[in-house]
């Protein structure tokens, strides 16, 4: 049985999601330089590969939500604010926690959607060089895992990262067997975008130590200079 490449880009991002609460294992991962090294070829993916993907489909979603909203030129980059915001609110609010931790989850569960829906057609433009799309969403996993399982620890370990290692399957199943429409797919995207940047962030800047923001500058040139070679 020969396994597609957007299959095997699935197995590996559904198996980050069982590894990231075992950074413990590996001192210098613990110490925090994988994971600024991580948060910052997330930052290079969003800023330099994903945004720009996203101006160019553009011109779907002014075609699809001008009738609703008619004043805003820039639709992908509104909802990308619009992701920050919301993703802040939440990390803002000690109040109900738990509520707040499910709203987080329901956000990453549909991002992981569109990610499997994606990977189901593994020659989609969005996502291509498909290598490129899974090491920067592999760091953004570690990343975003590793804060949940820090913050909620047996609830992500036991419920959560099964619940996102599932969305991904459900997702490539559905992007499989159907198509879901350009606009929505990159209404979403554009939306949790903002929450992928923010979780990056979050987790560097309460950071003090010099050694973080190093390989977070690392990670974000390395993977700056690839995508650019690539382009």
């Amino acid at each position: 049985m020969v396994i597609s490449p957007g299959l095997f880009s699935l197995l590996i991002l559904a198996g980050v999601h069982f590894v990231a609460n075992q950074a413990r294992l590996v001192g210098w991962i613990w110490h925090g330089r994988f994971l600024s090294f991580a948060c910052g070829i997330t930052f290079a993916y969003v800023f330099v590969d994903l945004l720009p993907t996203l101006e160019k489909g553009q011109p779907i979603l002014k075609k699809a939500f001008d009738p609703l909203i008619p004043y805003f030129d820039k639709h992908a980059y509104v909802a990308s604010l619009l992701g920050v915001l919301f993703f802040y609110g939440l990390h803002t609010q000690s109040a109900n926690s738990t509520r707040n931790y499910w709203l987080q989850m329901t956000g990453y569960l549909l991002f992981n959607l569109f990610v499997g829906a994606s990977l189901a057609d593994s020659t989609n433009p969005d996502i291509q060089p498909l290598a490129l799309f899974t090491v920067a969403m592999g760091m953004h996993y570690f990343v975003n895992d590793h804060n949940m399982a820090v913050d909620e620890g047996p609830l992500y370990n036991n419920v959560s990262r099964w619940m996102l290692a599932a969305a991904l399957f459900i997702g490539y199943a559905i992007g499989y067997w159907s198509h879901i429409p350009d606009a929505v797919v990159a209404l979403t995207i554009s939306f949790l975008s903002g929450g992928i940047i923010l979780n990056a962030l979050r987790y560097e800047l309460p950071k003090r130590e010099q050694v973080g923001y190093v390989f977070f500058l690392l990670g974000a040139l390395i993977y700056t200079v690839i995508i650019l070679g690539l382009a």
